[in-house]
């Protein structure tokens, strides 16, 4: 449902970015620095991403109630549908390399504490050829808590309501079926009811026909770039209003001056950025 291009990273050194471009690939060796320092030097590669993508409008604002930052790509899923009743699909001498990385990458997610935030790494559903993917998404709580009361007619199937775990919410929708899975998700990134009623009937649709339905795309800057991170699709024949659509990007504009004017004070001189330190001081203001 969200356009924006996620990171699969291997820890053990290549960032592969997929989505909607074409592949590219960052070499980023791990540092022979002690424990803590890669873990915050990995936790700030992660922030600074989601800074400088949409996530800013989760991370610093309540726009989106949730924004999804990285994903890390183990072959650790089992490949064999035959031996899907067995107890031992994880090999620990030939798969326990992975597992121990997720413990790292896990370890570092749990350093991060801010205001109203959760990191949740959670895995997809599905699996691809062996491949488990592994999901990091921001979540704010109290704009959770907020869009669980505002569309309780949706979530309150599921005895989803304010003050449930940010975790189980997320886990719920990722396991649900295809329709309910991909409504959820459009609450959660915070895209307008009429945007997220044609995205699941046009799927529907494209089901049971097998064509797809034309579609225009409203497109909200980021810091990186000004098209394809936080964009929804809606119908071809409507005209975006200045009551929904304008409200969400001139308040997304708000956010993104603010971060802009700020940015440089926490660049590094490699031009990276100290990302948990610039959201620490702004969200404790």
């Amino acid at each position: 449902m969200e356009r924006n291009n996620h990171y699969i990273i291997f820890i053990a050194g290549i960032f592969f970015l997929w989505g909607c471009r074409a592949p590219q690939q960052i070499v980023q060796p791990r540092t022979p620095e002690p424990e803590a320092t890669y873990q915050y030097f990995l936790i700030d590669s992660i922030l600074q991403y989601g800074l400088d993508h949409e996530v800013l409008y989760t991370m610093c604002g309540d726009i989106k109630p949730m924004s999804s930052l990285v994903s890390f790509s183990f072959p650790i899923a089992n490949a064999d549908t035959v031996s899907s009743v067995r107890r031992d699909i994880v090999n620990r001498e030939e798969q326990g390399v992975w597992l121990d990385r997720l413990y790292e990458i896990q370890q570092a997610l749990n350093k991060v504490s801010l205001p109203d935030l959760r990191f949740i790494m959670s895995p997809y559903r599905a699996s691809y050829s062996g491949d488990r993917i592994m999901q990091v998404n921001v979540i704010r709580v109290s704009a959770l808590d907020s869009l669980l009361k505002a569309q309780e007619s949706f979530f309150g199937q599921f005895g989803l309501i304010p003050g449930t775990d940010p975790a189980i919410v997320l886990n719920t929708i990722e396991f649900n079926d295809r329709y309910e899975r991909l409504r959820g998700y459009g609450y959660l990134f915070g895209y307008p009811d009429y945007a997220i009623d044609f995205f699941v009937k046009a799927f529907h649709e494209s089901d049971s026909t097998g064509e797809f339905v034309e579609r225009n795309f409203f497109q909200i800057p980021v810091y990186s770039n000004e098209e394809g991170y936080f964009v929804y699709a809606y119908p071809k024949d409507h005209m975006p209003t200045a009551h929904v659509d304008s409200v969400i990007y001139y308040k997304a504009g708000k956010i993104l001056k603010q971060y802009e004017e700020v940015r440089h004070r926490y660049l590094n001189p490699d031009s990276t950025l100290r990302s948990y330190e610039l959201l620490n001081e702004r969200l404790h203001k």
